[in-house]
């Protein structure tokens, strides 16, 4: 019955939203519709938007009536019971949120619906003014990105995860894509500053619960360098806590200048889950400072001044030259899953790859660098990988000798900060 009486008022509404649309004054005056006549909810909460053709004069509030098939505070709460146009503003939110504990199996449903009587003098309500909210249940499959933002370097993937609402692995069963789209908060310019890779979609590859969207540098421009992806919706699947993910069109890393040695970041990590003595592992001090010069991130002029044991690596000042980038795996990070980003390949034209002061083989090799920025501080990052020790971690690399990887301790890397020196 109370189905009935809720499907003879939607009838009702509809029939009412007819009428209007006839009325040649109503059809000129500014519109307040609803963004959007679907939204999901899995677990945390999202946000409603109601929208307005212009700005109000006076703070304004648009109460709505909610029809529901689950019940307030136990499978969902409401931030306010109207929605508040403030004054010189034609946007506004209101919050719903799942409640923390047991979700039920099956999916649930609410409607919210404008009261049509509520738009200010000067406003017409519009046809989207009701919008159906669904409250995914436990079986429910969630698509999001794994993080909110990343950066985009020469070219980088971006990954997205799918997972039951418990918290389990969900494969598919069939190769699968996943639309993306700019969000209009977006300041860079496809086809400008960034280009697709191929489709404009993550594509999750059968069995797998993974996928990737690439998206390749084109240009860097101030105050353009700003891309918002978002996840379109897709029948069967509800959006997760990243439908979206925010992007720094960077280009390619600029490690020109002066960087003095800060430390070896994951000596500790070699410490505690190698079980390796440390004790031997190179030192040095922020007197101990590497140069880079040149105009182009494709080449520069490398000089060291060391006098700590960095220098049983980097011997000499010598040309390095842009190779491209690798996906860098950080196990020191911890976590599921492992944290990943691209680093700048250089080629060394000389290095020591020994790193001791007793045995020296000379030869090219190269090395991981990026930019780390916090405020006004830069931080460069160097991963050394390309390495042969035989004064500290011998054991470790006779046992990578056994692998097929080149170069042999590029699951092994010794990762170094330095700082920039400012003149």
């Amino acid at each position: 019955m109370k189905q009935l009486t809720y499907l003879l008022w939607m009838c009702g509404l509809f029939f009412l939203a007819a009428c209007s649309s006839d009325d040649p004054q109503s059809s000129t005056l500014p519109q307040i519709n609803i963004e959007k006549t679907h939204y999901s909810l899995a677990k945390g909460s999202i946000e409603v938007k109601l929208i307005a053709d212009a700005p109000v004069s006076a703070d304004t509030e648009i109460p709505f009536f909610i029809y529901e098939n689950a019940n307030e505070n136990t499978d969902y709460i409401l931030s306010a019971n109207s929605f508040l146009l403030k004054a010189g503003e034609s946007e506004a939110t209101i919050t719903i949120t799942r409640p923390e504990g047991e979700i039920g199996e099956n999916s649930t449903e609410l409607t919210l619906n404008l009261d049509r009587n509520a738009a200010p003098k000067g406003f017409h309500m519009g046809l989207i003014n009701y919008t159906t909210i669904e409250l995914m249940g436990k079986n429910a499959t969630i698509v999001s990105f794994t993080t909110k933002a990343d950066l985009l370097t020469m070219q980088s993937d971006f990954k997205i995860r799918l997972e039951k609402l418990d918290g389990s692995t969900y494969r598919v069963k069939e190769a699968t894509d996943f639309e993306v789209e700019a969000d209009p908060s977006s300041t860079a310019v496809e086809g400008v500053h960034y280009e697709f890779v191929g489709k404009h979609a993550a594509t999750v590859p059968r069995n797998k619960n993974e996928g990737t969207v690439s998206i390749k540098f084109l240009k860097k421009e101030e105050g353009k360098d700003r891309l918002v992806l978002r996840l379109a919706e897709k029948v069967g699947y509800t959006l997760g806590s990243n439908p979206t993910i925010t992007i720094t069109v960077q280009g390619p890393y600029n490690i020109s200048g002066t960087w003095a040695f800060k430390s070896i970041v994951n000596q500790e990590w070699w410490a505690t889950n190698w079980y390796v003595d440390t004790s031997n592992f190179p030192k040095g001090s922020s007197e101990d400072q590497i140069t880079f010069t040149g105009n182009s991130y494709e080449h520069y002029t490398f000089t060291p001044k060391i006098q700590g044991d960095l220098k049983n690596y980097f011997d000499s000042a010598c040309s390095v030259t842009y190779q491209g980038e690798r996906n860098e795996k950080y196990e020191e990070v911890g976590g599921y899953p492992l944290t990943t980003a691209n680093i700048t390949v250089l080629e060394f034209e000389q290095v020591n790859v020994n790193f001791s002061a007793k045995n020296i083989s000379n030869r090219k090799a190269v090395v991981g660098f990026r930019i780390l920025r916090e405020g006004n501080t830069e931080t460069l990052e160097c991963t050394i990988y390309d390495y042969e020790p035989t004064d500290f971690l011998e054991d470790i690399y006779d046992m990578f000798l056994s692998y097929a990887n080149k170069p042999v301790m590029l699951e092994a890397p010794l990762r170094l900060h330095f700082t920039r020196v400012v003149k």
